[in-house]
């Protein structure tokens, strides 16, 4: 049979992926992101030193670019099973992103909703236009106003940021204009040194 041993090599290749998606697979019960990042640094640590052994070429870089791809992103892998409710992949990210989108678009009537998600960064995804008025407010009680406060701030230098981006692109003279000035009245301030 021609290709063979190619396709059997294939095979095994793709083999691996599919035991690493396992690995990352959720479980019932959860597993915490310490046991998930063991089991797959055990694994990639197995599979580098089982294809060593088999001198094959093509395997060992492929193996390499596996655990190369793994390592380099290995700082935010495991977040989803760290952060109750994070979507584990990107296809989750993207629909729970979409559904953001179609419950403003549903509530302002505009096509675009990019400013809002814009405007208010991540804070966008605590909006739940189906949360009823008695469950948002149960759930901001569970809030301290410290956290609150400190997030608050945080949402005010993301709104302001936006608002100078808005400025820049949209009253660019008077903007700069505006930054001159500032400029030039925080240099006339300061202290003159020989």
């Amino acid at each position: 049979m021609p290709f063979a041993k190619q396709r059997e090599q294939i095979a095994r290749q793709r083999q691996w992926l599919i035991d690493l998606e396992h690995l990352l697979d959720w479980r019932d019960p959860p597993a915490t992101a310490d046991e998930v990042t063991e089991q797959v640094d055990r694994y990639l640590s197995r599979l580098v030193v089982s294809v060593a052994n088999s001198h094959d070429e093509l395997d060992q870089k492929v193996v390499a670019h596996i655990e190369q791809t793994f390592r380099n992103r290995w700082w935010g892998l495991f977040t989803c099973y760290q952060v109750t409710g994070m979507p584990r992949t990107n296809n989750d990210l993207e629909t729970f992103l979409r559904r953001i989108k179609c419950g403003q678009r549903h509530i302002t009537g505009r096509k675009n909703v990019h400013d809002f998600i814009v405007r208010y960064g991540r804070f966008a995804a605590f909006v739940d236009h189906t949360e009823s008025r008695e469950l948002l407010l149960a759930r901001l009680r569970q809030v301290s106003y410290a956290d609150f406060a400190a997030e608050h701030q945080q949402l005010a230098i993301i709104q302001e940021q936006a608002a100078k981006r808005h400025r820049f692109r949209h009253h660019r003279a008077s903007f700069l204009l505006q930054l001159e000035t500032g400029w030039s009245a925080a240099l006339a301030q300061a202290p003159v040194t020989k």
